[in-house]
């Protein structure tokens, strides 16, 4: 199912400058570490059995919930301090170019999973879909490209450059969705297991991130 994108319109206005992001991985091992559920429940947390024998969380959803834009299933929210934050910031200038995760879902049919990525207010905001399906009952690591010329970004508004880059540099809300299944029209009640969500700069970006981090060191030391 192709995603539909949603076109707002917004009141204009600056752009905060946001901190920059180091890469990190929410691994869950001490717990579901402030993320929720899409509709902000708790999640449920798994002391052991992710893909690598780790711990996880959980989230149970009915999938014949899901809006014409898709549902969102498991939140990591900047109101929420999910994480304290460290996927907050600004992705630009950070070098922040992939997200990835271990999923896992009981649905018993193939689900298109998505990654939303919004500011903090949750817009502006765009999608990415990896361009296949993730089986039932197995675990499966996703990987998604942050990039404007990724033709799997979907931009919640006018396509267009400057409104990928507005959402980059305020990122606030990271958010696995999945779409309706084709003819579902029954409760479908199921759960979704997430496991290592973790953001990763280029090549590039992480050179010029350590320059920075070398250059505070050498202040410090001044």
């Amino acid at each position: 199912m192709q995603f539909v994108p949603m076109f707002i319109t917004l009141a204009a206005a600056p752009l905060t400058a946001s901190a920059s992001v180091v890469p990190f991985t929410e691994d869950f091992e001490t717990g579901s570490s402030n993320w929720v559920a899409g509709s902000f429940a708790p999640l449920a947390w798994n002391a052991t059995g992710g893909l690598d024998g780790s711990a996880y969380v959980t989230s149970t959803t009915d999938l014949n919930t899901a809006g014409p834009f898709g549902l969102a299933l498991l939140r990591g929210q900047d109101d929420q301090d999910s994480s304290n934050d460290a996927f907050v910031g600004n992705y630009l200038t950070s070098g922040i170019t992939t997200v990835s995760f271990d999923i896992r879902h009981n649905a018993g049919i193939d689900l298109d999973i998505s990654l939303r990525v919004a500011g903090s207010g949750n817009f502006p905001a765009f999608a990415v879909q990896t361009g296949g399906l993730v089986a039932s009952g197995q675990w499966m690591t996703l990987t998604f490209d942050l990039s404007f010329s990724n033709p799997l970004v979907t931009i919640e508004g006018p396509p267009s450059q400057a409104a990928f880059d507005a959402v980059m540099q305020q990122v606030g809300n990271l958010q696995v969705a999945t779409f309706r299944p084709d003819g579902l029209m029954t409760p479908l009640l199921v759960d979704v297991d997430l496991d290592n969500f973790t953001i990763v700069p280029s090549p590039g970006g992480m050179a010029i991130l350590g320059l920075g981090l070398l250059g505070v060191a050498r202040r410090r030391r001044g």
